[in-house]
């Protein structure tokens, strides 16, 4: 059976086709990728599934464009009371959290596999924002207060759908894009290469 790989966008489903994949395009957005997805699960019912994609390095992660990055853990970096200069989460009293963990054994074996394949990934915890950041201060304010190595749109909310419908999720992205550089253009080609052969890798080698 082919492995479910939901992506934000065509543009990464352009990356992959003609693997044997099946792919999902689940939107952009914590807001539609959670909806999506849920019914995606719902649907099919997997035990297992995949989101990939791109996101944004933090300065201090030492993440290059092409790099590959494994989530361990999504955190939603625009839950909270915001203020000029920095955010403060809402209290766990109100039932609110704005983690979600993605660490399991099938993390463990992802990371395993792109290992021995040369593409050495960096895994942690990952950030889900509304809007990608193009202020230094931001990106460094985030980084700092929740202690991840890169950002995207997705993740929390995708990561929140799986646990719901009882999904072992796994989340691997590279980077296209360095948020200490905010103005320099987002490499999507060097990216979406460097996709294509983390999932030709994966597709090839998952059993």
């Amino acid at each position: 059976m082919a492995l479910l790989v939901l992506v934000p966008s065509e543009l990464e489903k352009e990356a992959l086709e003609g693997l044997p994949l099946e792919i999902e395009v689940v939107g952009v957005g914590p807001v539609d990728s959670a909806l999506n997805a849920y019914e995606i699960f719902l649907n099919k019912k997997p035990s297992l599934a995949f989101l990939t994609g791109f996101a944004g390095a933090y300065p201090n992660s030492d993440l290059m464009v092409g790099d590959v990055v494994v989530g361990t853990c999504e955190r939603h970096a625009d839950l909270g009371r915001a203020y000029p200069t920095h955010l403060v989460p809402l209290p766990e009293t109100l039932g609110v959290r704005d983690y979600c963990p993605l660490a399991h054994v099938f993390t463990e074996k992802l990371i395993y596999l792109l290992e021995l394949n040369g593409f050495y990934p960096q895994a942690g915890p990952l950030a889900t924002v509304c809007s990608a950041s193009y202020d230094v201060r931001r990106a460094k304010a985030i980084e700092e207060r929740m202690q991840v190595l890169a950002e995207n749109m997705e993740g929390f909310g995708v990561a929140r759908a799986a646990r719901k419908a009882k999904v072992f999720l796994l989340e691997v992205r590279v980077i296209s894009n360095l948020l200490a550089y905010p103005e320099e253009p987002w490499d999507l080609e060097k990216a979406k290469k460097r996709l294509r052969e983390v999932w030709e890798c994966i597709a090839q080698n998952w059993k």
